[in-house]
């Protein structure tokens, strides 16, 4: 009898020990795997099966907040060997249970983050400049953004999400001449070799905490005299009767509180490098997010075109194929 009541207590014993660790190990589980994932972004534009020259990105940064507070972050560059999951475009994340905001740029170029530990404080913009002058020789970077609202439970399923990268953050700004001959002479396509802007009102970075969707995005300026200068190459027939034009990028329209509009100084220079002729002009119209806005001037008057379809404006321009995909998606 004695000997069965040992046996008793020690099973008694065992099953509490193991019912313990059992409990332990499930509590630890998610603590202390650090290859447990839960989390995924799968961005198609970077899996190797999937690339080519003009489907494919160069860069991506992946912020991952949960509240205010930075959580996770990463990134990598064109052609994402870091990892076989990497290689078919898998960027995988192990999150604590709860509600998350993720933040995804790609091709980023020269494009500065600042500040990304808070929400509220983080930015990303244009370099400062000494002299708020900010200069590109083309066009600023026709980067995109996704951002996704992933919930995270444990257990639970694994979460994927998608980043496609179809959508600029950049706003696009198409400008049509005619008659320009009748403010100078020398003011023809064939005459003018690029179109200096010097573009005020526009943003310089852009503050996380008002990135939200296309339509409500405001950007901000590192001062009220900031001026985005770029070079833009003339194009032939852009849209019906008009002879030559241009376009550039440009951050989204300012928040009310800053109020400017958006102004272009464009200086006409020739073939020798000689300026022609300085013309201005207002962007009256707010610039979204992933949208074009399409203008026409002679001048002395500037309308804003009302084009439903992308391709009326210069087709090869609009078509022209770019690495992270193209244009599409073009409009709010």
């Amino acid at each position: 009898m004695n000997m069965i009541k040992r046996y008793s207590v020690h099973i008694f014993f065992l099953r509490m020990i193991f019912s313990f660790c059992l409990i332990f190990s499930v509590s630890c589980t998610y603590d202390y795997f650090e290859d447990e994932t839960n989390y995924v972004i799968y961005v198609p534009k970077a899996n190797a099966e999937l690339i080519t020259d003009e489907y494919r990105i160069e860069d991506i940064h992946i912020y991952i907040y949960n509240s205010e507070t930075l959580e996770k972050q990463k990134s990598a560059s064109f052609p994402f060997q870091e990892n076989a999951r990497m290689k078919l475009g898998n960027f995988n994340f192990r999150l604590f249970p709860g509600s998350y905001s993720t933040y995804c740029f790609a091709n980023t170029g020269e494009i500065n983050f600042h500040q990304m530990a808070s929400r509220q404080d983080a930015t990303f913009g244009l370099p400062e400049s000494d002299n708020m002058e900010y200069r590109y020789p083309g066009s600023l970077p026709r980067f995109s953004v996704e951002i996704t609202n992933p919930k995270i439970n444990y257990p639970g399923p694994l979460v994927v999400d998608t980043a496609y990268f179809n959508k600029r953050y950049s706003g696009r700004i198409c400008v049509a001449f005619k008659k320009l001959t009748k403010i100078n002479p020398l003011l023809s396509y064939s005459n003018i070799k690029n179109v200096k802007i010097a573009a005020t009102g526009t943003g310089t970075y852009q503050r996380m905490s008002l990135l939200t969707d296309s339509v409500h995005t405001r950007s901000s300026s590192y001062t009220s005299s900031d001026k985005v200068i770029m070079d833009c190459i003339p194009y032939e027939n852009p849209y019906e009767d008009y002879s030559f034009g241009i376009d550039g990028y440009f951050f989204p329209s300012l928040s009310d509180a800053e109020g400017l509009p958006i102004s272009l100084t464009m200086d006409f220079i020739d073939h020798n490098g000689n300026s022609i002729q300085v013309v201005y002009m207002d962007v009256t119209e707010t610039l979204h997010m992933n949208q074009t806005i399409y203008v026409g001037t002679d001048g002395f008057t500037t309308m804003v075109l009302n084009i439903s379809d992308p391709e009326q404006w210069n087709s090869e321009i609009v078509s022209g194929g770019n690495q992270s995909g193209g244009d599409e998606g073009m409009g709010v």
